[in-house]
């Protein structure tokens, strides 16, 4: 399930750091919709999986160090998820949130519009795919957050670390992830801050190759499918 929220900013000054508000405007959606339903993706301090993603999209922007200039007063937030009860959740938690006001920086953010994306199908076992927003690929070892962009050897094998961890709460076996490839065709990493650390990531397209149950998964959690 996909679906896009349309927001207007009251003024043009956001944060840099502004995936911190999303992520509380998301927490703040679901606890006001449903409590238990809230706790079902985020539970005090508990490493919940959660079973979504989103990108952000700013027209007409202008990024400066620690700021953005949003000269549209425009954004937009992508959801993607294969657990349709879960997307059905979030959707009506958003909507519930229409046309309130909530804060961001010295700056406000007002649902005006969501929308329901088309999906494509899947039907090869390689694609090419565009991720708009940074991959963000990270292997924790004795507590310590490690991040690779594609140009790292670490990349690919914990690339299929994340996968298998994310398919456990998914149908399919980690046996799959074995054949998955993703390999650069024209991309770049990008050095995103992120809570006060500077994480390697990467943008562009990718050549998406592996067992066509598995794409397509991959693509229902968050990958976009390059026309």
């Amino acid at each position: 399930m996909r679906f896009k929220l349309f927001f207007d900013l009251e003024n043009e000054l956001i944060p840099i750091q502004y995936r911190k508000t999303i992520l509380s405007y998301i927490k703040k959606s679901l606890e006001d919709y449903d409590v238990e339903e809230y706790k079902k993706f985020y539970n005090n301090q508990d490493p919940i999986m959660k079973p979504y993603c989103f990108s952000v999209f700013l027209k007409d922007s202008e990024f400066k160090e620690d700021t953005i200039l949003v000269h549209s007063k425009k954004m937009e937030v992508a959801f993607s998820t294969s657990d349709y009860n879960a997307g059905i959740v979030l959707y009506n938690a958003f909507l519930q949130k229409k046309n309130e006001k909530f804060s961001l920086y010295q700056n406000s953010m007002t649902l005006q519009k969501m929308i329901l994306l088309p999906e494509k199908e899947i039907k090869d076992e390689i694609v090419v795919i565009k991720f708009l927003s940074p991959l963000c690929v990270r292997n924790r070892v004795e507590q310590k957050d490690y991040y690779y962009s594609y140009e790292d050897e670490e990349f690919l094998d914990t690339l299929k670390l994340n996968v298998k961890i994310q398919l456990k709460n998914s149908h399919l076996s980690e046996d799959m992830v074995q054949d998955l490839k993703l390999e650069p065709v024209n991309t770049k990493k990008v050095i995103v801050k992120f809570y006060e650390q500077k994480i390697e990531t990467s943008v562009g397209t990718f050549t998406l190759s592996g067992k066509r149950d598995l794409l397509e998964y991959l693509y229902k959690t968050g990958i976009r499918k390059s026309s």
